[in-house]
């Protein structure tokens, strides 16, 4: 087994206990489905979670380039964004109903800053790993990309506690990261 694949399994066990989170959330709320007022908010910030989990993986399984100038630092750094986008699944669905039952919809606006600062945290650290392995590597990238707008996009939705705004972020960054993963080949 080579070094990347090492790195890339310990990284990928947070991102699967991410996943597994997120499932166990599903069916907890499944199971106690008389008792679940709906909506869809926070079970479309669930979807985004699983999202952004996929597409990580993804990415890193396409680094194998990149891994051979890793540092310690860089790997720690990246373990740190696996942590984030484990917190921002842990958060987005309820981890147990109560007796009397839950809104969804008074969760998400109970958690939805939480949330977006986890997804805004989340970002900022990948692409902190990402640009400083592109600068020891010397590989050409741009830091300033239409990418840069994901940032104050979720710091906005972090205060802005308008359902309408959150429901456009949601569906907004869903579209957007389904877009950019939709048809890219693994490697």
């Amino acid at each position: 087994m080579a070094a990347f694949e090492y790195l890339l399994l310990f990284a990928t066990v947070v991102l699967g206990l991410a996943v597994s989170d997120l499932a166990i959330s599903v069916h907890r709320l499944l199971n106690a489905a008389g008792r679940v007022r709906w909506d869809w908010l926070a079970p479309l910030a669930a979807c985004l979670a699983f999202e952004r989990i996929v597409a990580q993986w993804w990415t890193w399984y396409g680094a194998e380039r990149l891994a051979s100038g890793m540092t310690y630092g860089m790997f720690v750094v990246l373990l740190v964004s696996a942590v984030l986008l484990f917190l921002m699944a842990a958060v987005a669905l309820p981890d147990d109903v109560a007796h009397d039952g839950i809104d969804l919809a008074a969760y998400y606006a109970r958690i939805s800053r939480r949330y977006w600062l986890l997804f805004a945290l989340q970002w900022l650290s990948l692409n902190a790993v990402s640009n400083w392995l592109q600068a020891a590597n010397v590989t050409p990238g741009s830091f300033l990309t239409p990418a840069m707008l994901v940032l104050p996009a979720s710091l906005l939705l972090a205060w802005v506690r308008l359902r309408w705004v959150q429901a456009i972020g949601l569906v907004g960054f869903v579209v957007l990261y389904g877009v950019v993963y939709f048809g890219r080949p693994l490697g």
